[in-house]
């Protein structure tokens, strides 16, 4: 303001002019200070908002020393249903033995039926014994999926046989 005092003492201007550009200058002044203290205003409120949100995320991880582990959420409940049975033995009967409990597979896999083995489909989403694919004898044309522990012996014995059913000509 100093040097603009300065220049208008040596212009020869009228009073009238002088005294309106002086006002005109301390408006713009004033204008000035109210964006630089708006732009103040902003910074501080920006720099408080992270120093905020800084407290605020340390005070959430409290254990930053520990790491999650998601196991201890895992719930087990064995009486839930089951989704699905693991099956490794499957394909269409191309030949039954003599004995009735062994057949080839047309994969070429031979599987053998003993005493242990499991019939039918068990657990607590398991149809009623009427309501499964499961015909009384084996027999050609016959699907099969069922379930052995070592798929790596020739014949494997069958652990459980779930189907057994001729979409084609069932019996029942």
């Amino acid at each position: 303001m100093n040097a603009y005092k300065n220049v208008m003492k040596q212009i020869h201007a009228s009073e009238e002019f002088k005294i309106k550009m002086e006002n005109e200058m301390m408006e713009f002044q004033q204008k000035e200070k109210r964006v630089f203290m708006k732009k103040v205003r902003i910074s501080v409120g920006s720099l408080v908002a992270c120093a905020v949100i800084a407290v605020v995320a340390s005070l959430v991880n409290v254990n930053n020393d520990t790491t999650i582990d998601l196991t201890d959420r895992i719930m087990v409940d064995h009486s839930a249903p089951a989704a699905s049975a693991v099956v490794n033995i499957e394909g269409v009967i191309t030949e039954v033995g003599e004995d009735g409990l062994s057949f080839t597979l047309d994969n070429g896999m031979k599987v053998v039926v003993t005493d242990e083995t499991k019939l039918g489909i068990d657990g607590p989403t398991a149809p009623p014994k009427e309501e499964q694919f499961f015909e009384p004898t084996f027999r050609v044309g016959n699907l099969i999926g069922g379930f052995t522990e070592d798929k790596t012996t020739e014949p494997v014995t069958a652990a459980v046989i779930y189907t057994n059913w001729n979409f084609e000509k069932p019996i029942r």
